[in-house]
């Protein structure tokens, strides 16, 4: 088919830049026929602040600059590239000024145009998804970087305001009619009352389509029953972290147990607030290490961005935790690719704060593997490779080797899984005070990958027998109470005196340290199989071993402990240093110093009522 000379300029150019090389012919011709062409002088200004952005601005001939609301220089865009962006994609007005620095034509493509495109092609929606990490770091480096919205947003303001429902007796036409009616991706099968399952799109296409699948069966046969939800109430955090985890796109909402309305990946697209879990879908893009690396070396602006946007340190300890364990699915992944399919199921572990979901800017690998059976030599040597590979990507990743070796490439923590339930059961049966000390960590795991039967056969083993075995949790908590809470006369605070660490005290030592480890007791005794420290404290007050106040009260010296070393350790990246975790409590403000103390006579009471409730002095 022929076009006019000005309309093939269009397509041809289009074509040759992203993301319209990834329309279809169709696709393409359709935009270009859409598209408006407008001539501006050096000087003028294409969006100004607080302007209603209406379409996509493609720059055919110039070039840009973007300046924030203190005029500052954000970025220099040129052929090929487009502008406005945030403001496109979220409907909010414009926030940065968009000025051309030399004669240009810009091709304007109607908002409701852009948006039947990023509905009609999920390869070209996929580009602005990715890319708002890339905007993310430019905002970081921006003085007008926006407040908290994405880190407290209810989940409910972004979703669908009603349920798009059918009944399970549906059947599929009915309900692919009604997903085209409503123009959404999904649809809930149940009664206002309960959900059941959800249909999306992709479903009705590999479930029914490729198979030739009678579309007058009911709508149930083909659902995936009790899918993950998410309350409105909850933030919008949340959802990122399930969605990026579970690997899914649709998220139902709920409001006390009922449908609510359903999230999808492209309201999440559209808040104006960038989430550094996008890091999460470019590491599952990457083939090689050294691409994982590069994505990785992201991480610290990602990391004080949260924090300036007012995330809870918990919040972004669990952020930085589920980075790491998509980096290190990502290092079996390609493993497995390289030696081909595992000889035997086999499950990874995660020990020491990557299990807790506590980790933090800069931390080791603490890590193991599970097998089903005892390997024969071909398999041993399997397992080996494997091992190193990805013990090696993580290294290469900024997961430094654990000075201890505890990982998975040490044969010793790479065994079957009656060798794994040997060790626990000699740690409690003929417990060892220095073996245990050393052994602790191992009380603290997650399985990030492979066969959960299998970690759950370990756990199950451990936390059945843990809570009679009253000598193992007696050195455990003499152990505990060993750590000095760093408060002298007066709640004076106990600081170096000398050397390059003067006047500080290091506060995971002296604070998460002691409390983790005080948790970890009584987690074990109690048979709480959750290893976070919060869900600790909570499963301990739910089962009535503290009582509200003293939960209320650790709970909130863990959140204090750990927003002042985040603090401390993003201020030190900022500076181009290397995160520690020695604070000086004189450089703290007033109501830090005053909150300090009194977390740590929390920390000083809490150790003293585990003494007493297992008879430990």
């Amino acid at each position: 088919m022929s076009h006019s000379p000005e309309l093939a300029e269009v397509i041809e150019f289009l074509r040759g830049h992203a993301p319209f090389d990834r329309l279809t012919p169709e696709q393409l011709e359709t935009a270009a026929r859409r598209i408006e062409i407008i001539y501006r002088r050096k000087g003028e200004v294409l969006l100004a602040i607080g302007d209603a952005n209406a379409a996509l601005a493609v720059i055919r001939r110039g070039a840009v600059e973007v300046h924030d609301a203190t005029s500052r220089l954000i970025n220099r865009l040129a052929e090929g590239e487009s502008y406005g962006l945030p403001s496109l994609l979220t409907g909010k007005p414009v926030r940065n000024r968009v000025t051309l620095i030399e004669d240009g034509l810009v091709y304007l493509l109607p908002v409701a145009d852009f948006n039947a495109l990023r509905a009609a092609n999920p390869r070209f929606e996929q580009h602005f998804v990715c890319t708002l990490e890339e905007r993310m770091r430019l905002a970081a480096d921006s003085a007008n970087v926006g407040g908290n919205e994405l880190l407290t947003t209810p989940v409910g303001r972004l979703g669908s305001r009603t349920p798009v429902m059918v009944s399970p007796a549906s059947s599929i036409r009915e309900a692919a009619q009604i997903m085209s009616e409503q123009g959404v991706s999904s649809i809930l099968i149940g009664t206002p009352e309960h959900m059941a399952g959800i249909v999306t799109d992709r479903d009705l296409r590999n479930r029914v389509l490729a198979i030739g699948r009678d579309p007058s069966e009911p709508v149930e046969s083909i659902m995936t029953p009790d899918p993950t939800h998410l309350d409105v109430n909850r933030a919008v955090f949340e959802a990122f972290l399930v969605m990026a985890n579970r690997g899914i796109h649709h998220l139902p909402l709920t409001r006390d147990g009922r449908p609510a309305g359903m999230l999808t990946t492209r309201d999440l697209v559209s808040l104006q607030t960038q989430h550094p879990l996008y890091l999460v879908r470019q590491v599952q893009k990457q083939d090689s290490v050294e691409g994982m690396v590069e994505v990785c070396g992201r991480m610290p602006k990602m990391f004080a961005l949260l924090l300036d946007n007012g995330a809870r340190p918990d919040d972004v300890t669990r952020m930085l935790s589920a980075l790491t364990d998509a980096v290190t699915r990502q290092l079996l992944r390609m493993a497995e690719q390289q030696l081909g399919p595992p000889p035997m199921p086999y499950a990874w572990l995660a020990f020491g704060s990557q299990a807790r979901n506590e980790q933090g800017p800069h931390t080791d690998q603490d890590n193991g593997l599970l097998l089903a059976e005892t390997p024969d030599e071909a398999g041993a040597d399997y397992f080996e490779a494997l091992s190193k590979f990805v013990c090696g990507g993580l290294d290469a990743c900024g997961y430094v080797y654990c000075n201890g070796d505890i990982m998975a490439q040490n044969p010793r923590w790479r065994q079957p899984l009656d060798v794994w339930r040997g060790y626990f059961r000699s740690w409690m049966h003929e417990p060892d005070p220095k073996a245990l000390l050393h052994a602790s960590i191992f009380f603290d795991q997650r399985c990030v990958a492979g066969d959960r039967a299998l970690f759950d056969a370990l756990q199950a083993s451990l936390f059945e027998s843990a809570p009679r075995h009253g000598i193992f949790l007696a050195i455990l908590a003499t152990h505990a109470l060993t750590h000095d809470v760093p408060l002298g006369l007066f709640r004076r605070f106990v600081v170096e005196h000398r050397g390059e660490h003067r006047d500080t005290l290091d506060i995971k030592k002296a604070g998460t340290l002691p409390l983790n480890d005080l948790l970890r007791v009584r987690a074990l005794a109690a048979g709480i199989r959750e290893p976070g420290s919060l869900a600790r404290i909570e499963g301990l007050r739910k089962l009535g071993k503290i009582v509200d106040s003293d939960a209320a009260e650790m709970e909130a010296a863990f959140k204090l402990l750990g927003r002042l070393k985040l603090e401390h350790q993003a201020a030190q990246l900022a500076a181009g240093g290397k995160p520690d975790n020695r604070i000086n409590p004189s450089q703290l403000t007033r109501i830090d110093r005053d909150a300090l103390r009194d977390a740590f006579l929390v920390i000083r009471q809490a150790q003293q009522v585990l003494g007493n409730s297992l008879g430990v002095q």
